[in-house]
């Protein structure tokens, strides 16, 4: 037999094979996800089967945890670094700029292993509206692993071994089915026993093995029929081997989504069962095709996300492309297998270390080198600039679009941007007004503004921030945004404010509709909840009227445009998206006739129509933009805007 057990790559084959078909191919693959739980199995029978091996050349148990940390962080940590830092550069050289900002946070998580956090509610927003996808993903499964060998030689070293295994298995087990699945699937406690399945698969296996060579040296294998009886066992094993891999591969083809609670156990119970009981010879599991998908099954993983995300982004409306994706995936690893990892599995320690050292590094200066040193302010723009001054200026209001949605003044109740917080007001303000900014991600793109221009008013200043989610309407019918809307009303109950500034960016409230405005169901829900919110507030309620969104792509465009000499006008007409806008003015021109002297009604439209050209421009005469490809306010539209708020704040 070969140094290293071909059925076990042949497993690993077959999990990543499941999953490259779950990711480019979901609708056909359904339940693909699983080969990530064969991952884990098999990572557990690898990791006893190190720890196992160390216990056995009598070393200390210090030494033996020291080995395996060693073994397994040598073989884990330098493609991992080396994948993420060219998964940076690739993002840096070929996503599009609204992908950076939520990637360069994502990165610094892969990094560390701590991919695997739940992310929160505004961290789907702003992934969602960053047109794209998460190029690093795919990490949550190597930082799950990473914690769970941190834990593994301790709980290798418990007495009891067997029965500590399936005691932790079962309470982890548990664990896992009681907790809500989002949280379960990412949780190293309550995948522990997926991994400890893998852990007793070799702890049977082994002692079988102990015990069948026990059995052979007793009858000194003189006998024949000896020999035959090993042989059939072997077959029968085999035969065994075979019929478990194709349920488990029936399963995971079977184009019907099947729930996890079920086929998770099930895939789990039945991987480690075939380790148990295949010779490590079967002929299927160790044919060519799967085990050198085995060998390459970590480099396949890694690559393919970042490839499958720019495909998503770029193409996603050609499948023809999708295949060309796959099949570069399944190339790159193959040569960065041959050149990289064959490579640095048979270098020194030493090599390891300064290999590790350097990539990591290498990954920090370049997530470094993008971030900003000082929050952009509004809006840094002086007449000495130049165009190229506006294109890279554009750029990186969008790429950390995120990051200038934080107030540094305000003190959040929980996540950052969006959620509430309260201005910190220390100085003795000339009146003692309460303000409140209530919206979707429009309030907190604007916060900062209206505190600078009316925090002199205020001795106490709420902001309130939804992704998504506009107060007066429930946006997309969302249950989410019915639960805001009720929070909105509840905050404003208890806060009792003077003055409220409602700051939304249009989302359903624009909706066409065939009903007479009298009998339109969205203007209804709004007047009534705009009664209902105006009890609350002792003086005025101020909403800001609709404009056009701006075509997210064409915002880096800008420059480039002027540059090629096209008219003001039909940039304008590029750059504007006027989908449903005027439909959301025209709610809201009814709800001030309704509404009654305790709602007004303030406007951009002047700032940003061109009546010359009868259109709307979001950018200056050198070509900065006034808006961010995510459709925020830029620091510089803030800047253009804060009369606005001035003349508003002015009034109290």
């Amino acid at each position: 037999m070969t140094a290293k057990r071909l059925d076990l790559q042949g497993i690993r084959g077959l999990a990543i094979l499941a999953v490259l078909g779950f990711h480019f191919f979901p609708k056909v693959l359904p339940n693909g996800y699983l080969g990530v739980d064969q991952f884990f199995v098999l990572s557990g029978f690898l990791m006893c089967m190190l720890l196992n091996k160390s216990e056995s050349d009598e070393n200390s148990k210090y030494s033996i945890i020291w080995n395996f940390y060693i073994r397994r962080f040598r073989r884990i940590l330098p493609l991992y670094y080396l994948v993420i830092l060219l998964s940076l550069i690739f993002l840096f050289k070929c996503f599009p700029d609204t992908a950076i900002e939520t990637n360069e946070i994502s990165a610094e998580k892969a990094l560390f292993f701590i991919s695997n956090r739940l992310k929160t509610d505004s961290e789907n927003y702003f992934e969602m509206l960053s047109i794209g996808t998460d190029i690093f993903t795919h990490t949550w499964s190597l930082s799950v692993e990473i914690q769970f060998y941190i834990l593994a030689p301790f709980i290798f070293l418990l007495p009891f071994r067997l029965t500590t295994f399936i005691v932790l298995s079962i309470v982890s087990f548990l664990y896992f089915h009681f907790l809500p699945m989002d949280f379960a699937f990412l949780n190293v406690f309550a995948r522990i026993w997926q991994f400890l399945c893998g852990m007793l698969a070799f702890l049977i296996s082994d002692r079988r093995k102990s015990s069948y060579s026990l059995l052979i040296t007793q009858i000194n294998d003189e006998n024949a029929e000896d020999e035959e009886d090993e042989f059939k066992e072997n077959y029968e094993s085999s035969l065994q081997a075979k019929l478990l891999t194709l349920i488990v591969t029936l399963l995971i083809l079977n184009p019907s989504k099947i729930s996890l609670i079920v086929l998770r156990p099930i895939v789990t119970f039945i991987t480690g069962t075939i380790l148990v009981i295949s010779t490590g010879e079967d002929t299927f599991l160790s044919n060519k095709f799967l085990t050198y998908f085995g060998d390459i099954s970590y480099c396949l993983y890694l690559i393919h996300w970042p490839i499958y995300s720019f495909w998503k982004l770029t193409h996603e409306e050609n499948s023809d492309y999708l295949f060309i994706y796959l099949f570069s995936s399944i190339i790159i690893s193959i040569l960065i297998y041959n050149i990289f990892e064959k490579w640095y599995i048979k270098s020194s320690n030493t090599v390891i270390i300064i290999l590790v050292t350097l990539l990591l590094c290498f990954n920090i200066s370049i997530l470094k080198r993008h971030s900003f040193q000082q929050q952009v302010t509004m809006d840094n723009v002086t007449k000495y600039m130049t165009i190229d001054d506006a294109k890279r200026l554009n750029y990186e209001w969008t790429i950390h679009d995120n990051q200038n949605l934080i107030q540094d003044t305000c003190e959040y109740e929980s996540t950052k941007p969006l959620g509430w917080c309260s201005e910190k007001i220390k100085k003795l303000n000339e009146k003692n007004f309460k303000i409140m900014i209530i919206g979707n991600s429009w309030a907190a793109n604007h916060g900062k503004l209206i505190f600078q221009e009316c925090g002199s008013k205020a001795n106490s200043m709420l902001v309130g921030s939804t992704y998504g989610c506009e107060p007066l309407y429930p946006s997309k019918n969302l249950k989410r945004c019915y639960q805001n809307i009720t929070e909105f009303v509840k905050l404003a109950s208890e806060f009792k404010p003077d003055y409220v500034f409602h700051i939304t960016r249009h989302v359903s409230i624009g909706d066409p509709s065939n009903e007479t405005i009298e009998n339109d169901p969205i203007y209804q829900f709004m007047l009534n909840q705009t009664k209902i919110l105006t009890k609350h507030i002792s003086k005025k309620l101020f909403i800001l009227d609709a404009i056009p969104r701006v075509n997210g792509n064409e915002v880096s465009k800008i420059v480039d445009h002027i540059k090629n000499n096209e008219t003001f006008a039909d940039i304008d007409k590029q750059l504007t998206d006027e989908t449903d806008y005027l439909m959301a003015r025209k709610r809201n021109a009814q709800l001030m006739k309704d509404c009654g002297p305790k709602c007004q009604l303030f406007d951009y439209f002047s700032l940003f129509y061109k009546n010359d050209t009868k259109t709307f421009r979001f950018y200056d005469d050198r070509g900065f933009s006034y808006l961010t490809a995510v459709n925020h306010l830029s620091p510089h539209g803030l800047e253009y805007v804060r009369s606005v708020y001035r003349n508003i704040c002015k009034t109290f």
